[in-house]
């Protein structure tokens, strides 16, 4: 078991700036907005699956990237990620707790084989990124088939490549072309670049090219689309023009529709943008917003990086901006007057790809061969990297990657920026070129536009609700031992003997509540919680344990149900495929095994007989005598602290502790007297020092057994043993009528262990490679390493069956820059 110990009281800043009004230069507005983005930073967070879609009694196998929003560097305050599998009704249906750093970070969930074919959601979150709200959580649906031996699916003729036949079926003219002017400002006189976007009925963007007129049906420019419906075209208006545009489709017919343009204001204010090494900005203003001069800030994630001063009165400010040190992601360039009040916006994308390189040893490769993955990693300038990355390789005949829309780059410095639906975000970095390029400025042009509210967001304050959590962490609250609904503040010790030892403390808040965390362990291990009343008046911790401890979880965030819609099948016919060679491994595992029936993976536990002498919170190994109350007849008539006056090894303990003469008393280890009463009694009950209340309430018939140990075994549990202990435990298996005041205890699973992913090694002969081998995930390897050169190597065995498999990296550099490759090679 491996522990983390941090400190157990967390500190979570508290936002104490100065009053916004008082905000007069750029200066003090770019600081107040930094500070409290900086005290704001939420967590990100990715989870890489083996495949996009399953069939009901797969495994989903998954790694979790979880890095600093801001950076997207690896020092995040968070650890510990929820990650739950929710069903079409929005019920949590499985879930884990994954430590999102080093080897641990990834997991699996065993689908039901009874599970309804439908859609399902993959949630990931840490208790910090709750204080955000549930939108900044990374959610992930995935359908999930059922099979049917007796209604298979069949195989359909492809009408179009690149879609279903269902979309192909159902076109129906039914389009919105909308139009998107640079900054949100078409101006009278000026070049404007303007953004288009083409929605279907379905509100899907849609491929297109159309034709731009005026007024007096001029033909002026055209514009075509890229795959996801949307472009971009230069436009010049004169005082009194009008435009409209005509789908190239519709301009024969009688009739055609025509889009209106927005109409051109005769002034305003714009940022003309061009992107190339550098970006080179025009800020251009002649309705009098800069009269008195104003401010371009260039932000990213929130955080003003650079600032430049509009002097007054000028219509026209060139301004050169060097991306050679930004971080890939969105910019936003925003305007603000001499009042330092919003003005216009523009949003740009900044990318260098990381050139990740996958180099198989041969292209094609027989069954059951050998195969050698080598990785690069560089960055732009081709110098080594390091970071973190998962490997997935799948049939690419029966599954379909093209149904991945996101992949670790857009999630983390996309999709997490962008309002509204995005589609196909990751296509945008698939094979990235020029026209990438191109295609990511029309997305920000058209998706990217919107009301600037950031500089107003930044004024408000985190309502902390939820601390972050560094390891597990465990909750309660203490009361009253007499009457629950009372708070009581006190001192809580938290001790764990199970595989090591821990043992801290915390001072409860005034409502009782507690919170222990940092720790990381991998197994499950018993906590054992004390508790002491804590007195306002005297500012101290008192002996007094009268206090009832209730342990408890944090509620899950809520959830609701999954938007019905008909899922996109995969293309082609790779979902029929992957349907009959699901059964075929069926067939497969039926005929090599000795059970008929195929049921879901079941986990068989054989307990070990419990040693009713070696409880779990028996620290000791020696004792100089032990007491069994069921071979004294006389021990069942007596409560616990009556026994221990009678039997004459235990009286001799409390006699020379003060506690059975009102002349004795204890003494310390230099050989002062201790007042009798003023020190605690030397009796621990399962672990932990009790009061002789306590112990005049209960029976001996609840006790298994009592060990008298010496000063020196005794110093385990108390620090006053010069005396000897008296160590009770209860007798094992539960069954005591008793309630202990102050003690509980509660035995926490730790961190998910994931399963390993299982692959022959063919290099050695084996019975069981007598098996057919089908793998529809030919490899899942989560955790690859890279030497210092940017190097890696992965080694596995093909399968039994004639296919192409596609291989496919994901993962982040050290630095924070993600990154992604495909490559595919052949089985014979």
């Amino acid at each position: 078991m491996r522990l983390l110990r941090l400190s157990l009281l967390i500190i979570v800043p508290i936002f104490i700036l100065s009053s916004w009004e008082n905000i007069s230069t750029i200066d003090q507005l770019i600081k107040m907005i930094n500070t409290n983005n900086r005290l704001k930073t939420n967590d990100a967070l990715y989870v890489h699956t083996d495949k996009p879609y399953y069939m009901a009694g797969e495994n989903l196998w998954f790694k979790v990237y979880l890095r600093k929003a801001s950076s997207l560097t690896n020092d995040q305050w968070s650890k510990s990620v929820h990650v739950e599998l929710l069903s079409p009704a929005g019920e949590i249906i499985d879930e884990r707790k994954i430590f999102g750093q080093g080897e641990h970070s990834n997991g699996d969930f065993k689908l039901r084989t009874d599970l309804e074919e439908g859609r399902y959601r993959l949630r990931a979150y840490t208790n910090w990124m709750r204080n955000f709200g549930d939108s900044t959580f990374f959610s992930q649906e995935i359908q999930v088939y059922q099979i049917n031996p007796d209604s298979l699916r069949t195989e359909k003729i492809v009408l179009e490549e690149g879609a279903t036949n269902e979309q192909v079926l159902n076109r129906k003219k039914k389009y919105d072309l909308q139009f998107f002017p640079e900054s949100g400002q078409f101006i009278e006189q000026l070049s404007t670049k303007m953004g288009v976007k083409l929605v279907n009925q379905n509100g899907y963007g849609e491929a297109f090219s159309a034709k731009i007129y005026n007024q007096n049906d001029y033909l002026v420019t055209k514009v075509e689309s890229n795959t996801l419906g949307m472009g971009s075209f230069y436009i010049h208006a004169e005082k009194g023009d009008r435009f409209y545009a005509v789908l190239d489709w519709d301009e024969h017919d009688k009739s055609p529709k025509k889009y209106e343009l927005p109409v051109a204001k005769e002034k305003g204010t714009t940022l003309f943008v061009v992107k190339r090494d550098d970006l080179f900005i025009k800020v251009i203003s002649n309705d009098g917003a800069l009269q008195e001069g104003g401010y371009l800030l260039a932000s990213s994630d929130n955080k003003v990086l650079y600032s430049w001063q509009c002097p007054p009165g000028k219509a026209l400010v060139p301004i050169k901006m060097s991306l050679s040190d930004m971080n890939n992601g969105i910019i936003k360039l925003t305007l603000l007057n001499h009042k330092l009040q919003p003005v216009v916006e523009r949003v740009i994308f900044h990318y260098k790809p990381q050139n990740v390189q996958l180099q198989l040893n041969q292209n094609t490769f027989r069954k059951r061969e050998k195969v050698e993955l080598s990785i690069d990693l560089k960055d732009e300038n081709g110098a080594p990297l390091n970071g973190d990355a998962s490997i997935a390789i799948v049939d690419q005949k029966l599954v379909d990657l093209t149904q991945k829309k996101n992949n670790i780059i857009s999630q983390l410095i996309m999709t997490n920026e962008l309002n509204g639906n995005i589609e196909n975000p990751s296509w945008y970095f698939q094979n990235y070129n020029n026209e990438k390029e191109y295609a990511l400025d029309d997305l920000m042009l058209t998706q990217g536009f919107r009301q600037i509210s950031w500089i107003e967001e930044a004024k408000d304050s985190l309502d902390l609700q939820f601390i972050p959590e560094p390891g597990i962490s465990l909750r309660g609250r203490t009361s009253n031992f007499w009457n629950e609904k009372k708070y009581q503040k006190a001192e809580i010790s938290m001790t764990s003997i199970d595989k090591g030892f821990i043992h801290d403390s915390v001072l409860t808040d005034d409502e009782g509540g507690f919170t222990f965390t940092g720790m990381v362990f991998f197994d499950s291990t018993n906590f054992i919680f004390q508790a002491k009343k804590y007195s306002e008046r005297r500012k101290k911790v008192t002996n007094n344990n009268a206090v009832k401890i209730s342990i408890f979880e944090l509620e899950p965030p809520l959830t609701s149900p999954i938007e019905e819609k008909k899922a996109i099948l995969p293309k082609g016919n790779s979902l029929a495929q992957f349907e009959k060679e699901i059964l075929n491994i069926e067939k497969i595992d039926r005929a090599f095994s000795t059970k008929t029936i195929i049921l879901d993976e079941i986990e068989i536990k054989d307990e070990a007989e419990i040693d009713e002498f070696s409880p779990t919170s028996k620290l000791h190994s020696n004792y100089t005598a032990r007491l069994i109350p069921d071979s004294l007849g006389y021990a069942s008539g007596f409560n616990v602290w009556e026994f221990l006056t009678q039997e004459m090894k235990t009286a001799q303990i409390l006699r020379r502790s003060g506690y059975l003469s009102s002349a004795g008393g204890s003494f310390s280890e230099d050989g002062e007297a201790i007042p009798s009463g003023e020190s605690d009694i030397p009796v621990i009950l399962d672990g932990f020092q009790v009061d002789k209340s306590l112990l005049q309430t209960m029976s001996m018939t609840e006790v298994g057994f009592i060990d008298v140990l010496d000063m020196s075994e005794g110093s385990i549990y108390t620090s006053n043993s010069i005396n000897g202990v008296i160590a009770i435990y209860t007798r094992q298996g539960g069954g005591g009528s008793y309630v202990v005041a102050g003690l509980d205890n509660i035995t926490s699973p730790g961190f998910y262990t994931s399963r390993t992913f299982y692959q022959p090694k063919y290099d050695i002969q084996k019975d069981e490679h007598a098996k057919p081998d089908h793998r529809i995930t030919l490899l899942w390897e989560p955790n690859i390493i890279f030497d210092e050169n940017g190097k890696a190597t992965v080694s596995f065995y093909t399968d039994d069956k004639a296919t192409d498999y596609q291989v496919e990296i994901e993962g982040i550099t050290t630095s924070g820059k993600p990154f992604y490759n495909t490559t595919t090679f052949k089985n014979n």
